[in-house]
């Protein structure tokens, strides 16, 4: 099969909040990779985790188990972190060590440049939240009482990995993302008030504008992937 030239690939920033019910029908048919936890509320072609927490949480994690809910999944891709190996589930990819990325987004953009070669890709929920105006760092601070960041933060999903907002605050996202530019694959931050910067913006109207209308058979795609992963 000839792969898709166009990839969603959804984060977990607030800005793709009152898109969900919106967009859930339009990306049904499309090649999406979904990040952390947004496939709670998105089928996806695969779901991808770079936090060994994700997938294998520790024991005085009170966080409800997702062991169950990660089997019903129909693919996913992560990191083989150590002892990681032993919770491997049949619908599983677990890639080398070597391939981690600093966050899941990141990791995800990879995996899409690499699967694709050329074509679109759409970061939906990719805001890098910052507070404006921060006062100078307390030698003190901790980054994990900080506030979330990401939109399906609630009780009952403690995001296993970093997940707060001080992590974004210290680290610059364009030197994170521009080493993923790549000549043939265009990507657009859905997100006009990301702090994101190396990629061009647009808002909704305008990708659901630049979607295609061709729709892909997900378990030929999932296959395509599979063989070029492993």
């Amino acid at each position: 099969m000839e792969f898709p030239k166009e990839c969603v690939i959804i984060g977990g920033g607030a800005s793709i909040l009152p898109q969900i019910k919106v967009l859930q029908p339009i990306l049904a048919s499309k090649f999406v990779i979904a990040c952390n936890y947004s496939y709670k509320h998105f089928s996806s072609t695969f779901t991808v985790f770079n936090d060994r927490e994700f997938y294998h949480p520790k024991p005085e994690d009170n966080n409800p188990d997702i062991y169950e809910e990660l089997k019903a999944l129909p693919m996913i891709v992560g990191i083989n972190h150590n002892g990681i190996e032993e919770f491997k589930l049949k619908n599983t990819i677990l890639l080398d060590k070597k391939e981690r990325e600093v966050l899941t987004g990141i990791l995800a953009l990879k995996l899409a440049i690499k699967l694709m070669e050329s074509g679109n890709i759409y970061l939906l929920g990719f805001d890098w939240n910052r507070r404006t105006g921060l006062p100078e760092r307390d030698p003190n601070y901790n980054p994990n009482s900080d506030y979330p960041t990401h939109y399906y933060t609630t009780k009952e999903i403690n995001h296993r990995g970093v997940g707060y907002m001080g992590y974004y605050e210290n680290h610059n996202p364009d030197r994170e993302f521009a080493k993923l530019i790549k000549k043939d694959v265009k990507v657009f931050n859905v997100s006009l008030e990301s702090n994101i910067n190396c990629f061009p913006k647009i808002d909704y109207p305008t990708m659901f504008k630049l979607l295609s209308d061709v729709r892909h058979n997900q378990e030929e795609l999932r296959l395509e992937i599979k063989n070029n992963l492993i």
